[in-house]
């Protein structure tokens, strides 16, 4: 299985990169030929990483005319028909997974026919083992194809660091080791054969010693009795073996067992380890397309997207969204060039242009969609500002207004349209707010970040933002009935009678509604109440999770939809910050002995948070509004002052299928900082303890169904493994 690395300039020319892969598959396309879209199938999660990169890699697959078929895969029930749909066709030779598939082991699951191959580009960790250091070796075929390994995983070169390659090391010598299927009885034959030369090696010393002591008694048979060891061990050389003795001489010993019981030791404390992220999907491609020279604006602020998706949602850390940033900032200098000639006047303001799609680095608060927003209400939906000064209690509000009044922004005004703010106050605002804010614990604020103008229809929209909308398409473009407000209401539209149901009108949407005017439940509800057959809610639900990642996927290249979703953003924040602050008013949040757990049985947004997505969204907000409370509380119990991790599960009930979703999330005492889910594993032995009904069918391993009778022997064993 080739392991590819990323592009380099320190690598050695045996070393195979992305571009030897890519190279690869367009050559398979050259000698197959044919029209037809059947040959290369791309099975994309439906995750904002692997949406965009599905964008990079198909605007690279366009260049080069490679046909090619996508499809979006939400779970591994939906894989294995997706699966065998695409390994059906006869034109098929090669098979792209983009987001999914690194826990599986890919040349048992994936029964790859003969001249087919293989690539997964996948930001889970961590791998399957079997992925990266197995044998496959496709024999080439009838065309004299050379032979190489048919699965191609696409690394981010941590897979060749040094602790990888203990692992690796560790995973060979198992692999590899011979069979055991002697038992007992070979290992005692091992042993008596080992105790037989040590028996054969001792008579060959006291023989030795035997002669030396000849020697000091009568020194005249010196000479006859060297001669005679040495005819001895001459005779012994020359005694012929038997064949068991040929046989074992030949066999590979196995293992000793403290060697092999370490060997396992560090393959499971690296599966156990917990679910963390490498290198984005996207960010993968994108270095791709930077070798072939086919880097452009629209798929570095993809792969820009991508990087800030994992940050914002606590996948990667500080510091290595600070490394990628940097990447950024230079392939933004190289792709835009701001100059004074065309694009500004000579006192540096620059001029607009309705082309201009440029893209520019800048510095992000930390309040959400402000730009499109307005100030009170964004800083009211932040995370970060919300675990500061506790805005779920009138308190923590009346600190907010405290801070806007000590900064010399009104009311009045921060509850303005941003667009429509004083233009002073927003000039000066990250000068207050670096100076006054640090007095209520906001001392972390802004993170480097970047813009992107798009000429006259909107003046420009941050990366922050703009993953905010894709993120709320990919969840609630459809599926669920949505009150948002209407444009041009004011601050609280909804007590202005400004708000409307949420439509997005787009093609997809209107090829799964049942009039064409408006988003429908998934859950096969009629309006009279009654429930419909429970297949056809199943049915109904892939269908709306297929649409709405189209939706996201056409957003991307979409400013009006784009402009035109943000209302949904919007309105997915406020059920969040609506439903957070309910279980933290209400000390609905139970403090177990090693996570925290919340259960969302009852409320408005109860079909929101069934998704997956949006509850692991409530679940980070949570962590971001009680991180300090909770780390001081727990430093004081562990009595050393350390506190490793902030474990938290969040559980909501559907009621149409009798079920709870659950998702554990596990949060970093400092801001900024991550820490690898450990949750997957637990979850899993939870479930086989308790004998639950569930089901893990997400490509998150920290996602998990369970019946709702169920539930609690699942969080009893749940609370025992953890612990």
């Amino acid at each position: 299985m080739p392991l590819l690395q990323p592009p380099s300039d320190d690598l050695r020319p045996s070393d195979l990169t992305y571009t030897h892969a890519y190279n690869s598959i367009v050559s398979r396309v050259r000698r197959k030929g044919g029209s037809g879209s059947g040959g290369v199938v791309i099975l994309a999660g439906t995750d904002v990483d692997g949406l965009l990169g599905a964008r990079i890699l198909c605007s690279l697959f366009k260049n080069d005319d490679v046909p090619y078929r996508l499809v979006p895969v939400g779970g591994y029930s939906e894989l294995e028909t997706r699966r065998d749909e695409a390994l059906a066709s006869e034109e098929l030779h090669t098979l792209i997974l983009l987001s999914l598939g690194s826990l599986l082991t890919l040349s048992s699951y994936f029964e790859i026919p003969p001249n087919c191959h293989l690539h997964i580009i996948d930001s889970h960790r961590p791998w399957n083992l079997q992925n990266l250091f197995g044998l496959d070796i496709d024999t080439g075929d009838e065309n004299g194809e050379s032979s190489e390994g048919r699965i191609w995983v696409w690394g981010d070169g941590d897979e060749f660091s040094e602790v990888m390659d203990n692992v690796k090391k560790s995973w060979e010598a198992l692999e590899y080791e011979p069979s055991d299927s002697g038992s007992s009885d070979d290992e005692s034959e091992d042993d008596d054969s080992d105790e037989a030369e040590e028996d054969d090696e001792e008579d060959e010393e006291e023989d030795e010693d035997e002669e030396i002591d000849d020697q000091d008694g009568d020194e005249n048979r010196d000479e006859s009795a060297s001669r005679h060891v040495r005819k001895r061990r001459k005779a012994r050389s020359k005694e012929p073996k038997s064949k068991k003795q040929k046989e074992d001489d030949d066999r590979p010993r196995r293992l000793p067992r403290a060697i092999r019981e370490a060997h396992q030791d560090r393959i499971q404390r690296y599966y156990s380890a917990g679910t963390s992220y490498g290198q984005s999907v996207a960010l993968t491609v994108y270095l791709l397309a930077t070798v072939l020279e086919r880097a452009d604006n629209d798929i570095l602020w993809y792969s820009i997207l991508a990087v800030t998706n994992q940050y914002i949602t606590s996948k990667i850390d500080r510091d290595s969204y600070e490394n990628y940033q940097l990447i950024f900032q230079d392939e933004v200098v190289r792709l835009n060039h701001h100059t004074n000639g065309s694009g500004g006047v000579g006192n540096g303001m620059k001029i607009p242009n309705p082309d201009d799609r440029s893209i520019s680095k800048s510095e992000e608060l930390r309040f959400m969609l402000y730009r499109h927003w307005n100030l009170y209400e964004s800083m009211l939906h932040s995370g970060y500002v919300a675990g500061r000064l506790g805005i779920w209690k009138e308190k923590g509000r009346k600190k907010l207004q405290g801070l806007l009044a000590k900064m010399g922004f009104s009311l009045l005004q921060c509850q303005q349209t941003w667009s429509h703010m004083d233009m002073e106050l927003k000039r000066k605002l990250p000068e207050k707010l670096e100076s006054i804010a640090p007095e209520y614990g906001l001392v972390e604020l802004s993170y480097p970040s970047f813009t992107r103008a798009y000429g006259f229809q909107l003046s420009s929209l941050s990366a922050a933002d703009a993953v905010e909308v894709i993120s709320s398409l990919l969840d609630i473009a459809v599926g669920v009935r949505l009150e948002v407000d209407r444009e041009g209401g004011k601050a609280g539209g909804e007590w202005f009678g400004g708000t409307t149901r949420w439509n997005v009108s787009t093609r997809e949407s209107e090829s799964t509604s049942k009039e064409g005017k408006e988003n429908v439940d998934p859950n096969g509800t009629n309006e009279d109440g009654n429930d419909g057959n429970r297949t056809q809610v199943v049915k109904k639900k892939d269908d709306w999770n297929t649409t709405n990642w189209w939706i996201a996927y056409d957003a991307c290249d979409d400013i009006a939809l784009m402009r035109r979703s943000l209302p949904l953003a919007m309105t997915l924040h406020r059920a969040i910050i609506r439903a957070g602050s309910a279980l933290l008013d209400k000390t609905i949040i139970r403090s177990l002995r090693t996570f925290r757990l919340a259960i969302l049985k009852e409320g408005p947004d109860l079909r929101i948070f069934s998704n997956p997505s949006t509850l692991s969204r409530l679940a980070l907000w949570l962590v971001d509004a009680t991180r300090d409370r909770w780390a001081e509380k727990q430093s004081r119990i562990s009595g050393n002052g350390k506190v490793k991790s902030l474990p938290f599960v969040v559980a909501c009930l559907n009621e149409d299928k009798g079920s709870y979703m659950v998702v554990g999330v596990t949060g970093a005492p400092e801001f900024g900082d991550v820490r690898k889910n450990k949750f997957g594993l637990a979850f899993q032995q939870a479930a086989e303890e308790s004998g639950s009904g569930s089901k893990h069918d997400m490509f998150d391993t920290s996602v998990v169904e369970v019946s709702q009778e169920d539930l609690q022997g699942f969080i009893e064993s749940l609370h025992l493994r953890s612990g």
